[in-house]
């Protein structure tokens, strides 16, 4: 059983590391853009004479 899983590993593991790698790239943009779009709505709020 253990095997199988180690061979399972072995052969996907490309498939692994790119979906690993996505997900970090794509929690690294929306935290960017969370980020953004804080900072741009600071700035609205500080320059608005509401």
């Amino acid at each position: 059983m253990l095997d199988e899983i180690k061979l399972w590993f072995l052969f996907n593991r490309d498939a692994i590391l790119f979906t690993i790698y996505g997900g970090g790239i794509t929690l690294i943009a929306w935290t960017c853009g969370l980020i953004t779009r804080n900072v741009v709505e600071t700035f609205v709020k500080e320059d608005c004479e509401c």
